[in-house]
């Protein structure tokens, strides 16, 4: 990926702005919008970044985020972004991690839009995955898995949920990956539930008693099953993290054109130094919430060791601008923001970044970490 792409300039951009654009009325709260997923699949968006040879078109990682950015851009929808960021992210998780048999099994259908999943969170452990309750035991040569699965995104409706589980391995506690049809015996779904915000992208648990697990459908090996969630993770925080830059972008031109409306006791609102500097913060933050979020994702694809941490941090600072920018708005339009409409709904939205993809807590904890294992290397050094 290059980190200087400009959205504006690309043909691949425009390709997906227009079709963005067209497909806005289909967006409404409350209705996962489901003629835009069909439209976007259509026109190749998740072949963008997969080899001719896998049934994609060849091109580039820097294709699809080009993709991604103007798209987000267009459609004001905090919930769709997030979609489409998942499954960008599942993609990829198996272009760099899954075997032959699954790359046939699983990513056609992908491809081809069936909608996927990624099942890490729990209700009483959050994302913190050495404290997972889900459970992949051995049954022989294979698996049963059980455990519950909370506040995932598109759980009523995936067609392939990447299962995130605690499992023994050598008398070692390992965390396992397990790519699973949730059509199988044993898999309990509920219906979306009932959010404050992206109430557009259908949000529910998943519920595993009992299921049989083949050992080929565990992606990778439980050794390596932490390091693998971490390379995975780290693409759909870097993901999460510039959609928080992009999706504020119409909000923060509609505001443009208010406050050079708005007119009280003869002055518009534009010529007010704290009306300027609350619109100055808005882009302040989606600039470098954008730029690092790039610059994360160069690092992820080219395996730079900084990866791990400034994914986090890209997603942690993306969220926290996020959420102020919406304050701004809201501050901007006065009582006609707060009145339900397309500004409540994007600050209801906005908020949910703060725990879409881990909590501050645990990001701050990666972040920790992986500073220490710097400083414990360079110490090693010296």
């Amino acid at each position: 990926m290059n980190s200087a792409a400009n959205v504006t300039s690309s043909s691949v951009a425009e390709k997906f702005r227009d079709i963005a654009q067209s497909c806005r009325p289909d967006l409404r709260a409350g209705h996962f919008a489901w003629d835009a997923w069909r439209a976007l699949t259509g026109a190749g968006l998740w072949r963008l970044p997969v080899p001719e040879n896998l049934g994609g078109t060849g091109g580039t990682w820097t294709q699809f985020v080009e993709a991604f950015e103007a798209i987000v851009s267009t459609l004001r929808s905090v919930g769709f972004a997030m979609a489409l960021a998942n499954q960008a992210t599942l993609i990829r998780a198996l272009l760099a991690h899954g075997s032959p048999a699954q790359l046939d099994r699983h990513l056609p259908c992908l491809l081809d839009g069936a909608v996927g999943a990624t099942a890490i969170s729990e209700k009483g452990t959050g994302t913190e995955v050495r404290a997972l309750e889900t459970r992949l035991t051995h049954d022989g040569n294979d698996y049963r898995l059980d455990g519950h699965k909370y506040n995932i995104s598109h759980a009523p409706n995936a067609q392939l949920v990447l299962v995130v589980a605690s499992c023994s391995h050598h008398e070692k506690r390992a965390t396992a990956l397990v790519l699973l049809d949730p059509a199988r015996d044993g898999v309990g779904r509920t219906a979306p539930q009932e959010t404050l915000g992206v109430t557009d992208l259908p949000i529910g648990d998943i519920t595993f008693s009992n299921v049989g697990i083949g050992a080929h459908e565990l992606l990778g090996e439980p050794a390596a099953g932490l390091k693998l969630l971490m390379d995975i993770a780290s693409m759909n925080r870097a993901l999460f993290g510039l959609l928080c830059a992009d999706v504020v972008r119409p909000f923060l031109s509609d505001a443009l054109a208010y406050v050079a409306a708005r007119a009280t006791l003869g002055a518009t609102l534009d010529t007010h130094q704290h009306v300027q500097r609350r619109l100055v913060e808005i882009e302040i933050g989606a600039q470098r919430s954008r730029w690092m979020a790039l610059s994360a994702l160069d690092q992820l694809l080219s395996q730079h060791p900084a990866a791990l941490a400034n994914c986090s941090i890209a997603k942690l600072g993306g969220a926290r601008d996020l959420a102020q920018a919406a304050l701004h708005l809201l501050a901007i339009h006065g009582s006609d923001g707060y009145r339900r409409g397309a500004l409540a709904t994007f600050v209801a939205d906005a908020l949910a970044m703060g725990s879409a993809g881990g909590t501050e807590e645990m990001h701050s904890r990666n972040i920790f970490s992986q500073m220490q294992r710097t400083a414990a290397a360079t110490a090693a050094i010296r």
